[in-house]
């Protein structure tokens, strides 16, 4: 068998068998390009509508962070204004105001404002109970506690008390307490993280 021979039977196979599988092989090819064309747009669309859905709940979610923020930095200062006021209170009976030099005594100073400090409270308790973890939120039910405490050791309290005093040792049960608070409010906020 010659070349020629070889080459004539090669093309009339091909010629009997290749008109069709070259039509067959195209048609193959060009419905398994529609095909994955089709599947990749499924695909994307299913994807973009996912992205969709994770970028509006990151919107919502930096909206209601943005608004929770607000309300907790209104809390501590609210919580760190009656923290003050019982900072003076426990740790001297009296002091002199500048600069008329009136004494003014810490325990009437404390009575005076503390219905003012109760109100604004009010107005806070319910959105923090719903908004604080449960971890802070026990924090701040022992700080009402130690704040209720500390009130009625105001309201006992004698300047010939015996030392120490029980308003100065359930303040420092209270100043233990604000920085477990602090503590909790900087990892639930994230601070720490944030500010790098």
């Amino acid at each position: 068998m010659t070349f020629e021979d070889a080459l004539t039977i090669t093309s009339l196979v091909i010629a009997s068998f290749g008109g069709g599988a070259i039509i067959v092989v195209g048609l193959s090819s060009w419905l398994g390009k529609l095909w994955m064309g089709r599947i990749l747009q499924e695909e994307k669309a299913a994807i973009d509508t996912k992205l969709d859905s994770i970028r509006h709940e990151l919107g919502l979610t930096k909206s209601s962070y943005e608004h929770h923020l607000d309300l907790i930095l209104d809390y501590y200062a609210l919580f760190y204004k009656h923290y003050l006021m019982c900072s003076r209170a426990a740790n001297a009976d009296t002091y002199r105001s500048l600069p008329d030099g009136e004494m003014t005594h810490t325990r009437e100073e404390y009575l005076d404002n503390l219905e003012d400090i109760l109100k604004e409270w009010q107005a806070y308790h319910g959105r923090v109970r719903i908004l604080l973890p449960t971890k802070l939120l026990t924090i701040h039910e022992a700080a009402i506690g130690k704040f209720n405490e500390f009130r009625d050791a105001i309201y006992s309290f004698k300047s010939s008390e015996k030392q120490p005093r029980k308003k100065a040792v359930v303040f420092k049960e209270l100043d233990e307490i604000k920085d477990q608070l602090e503590s909790g409010l900087r990892e639930f906020l994230r601070t720490e993280s944030l500010l790098k």
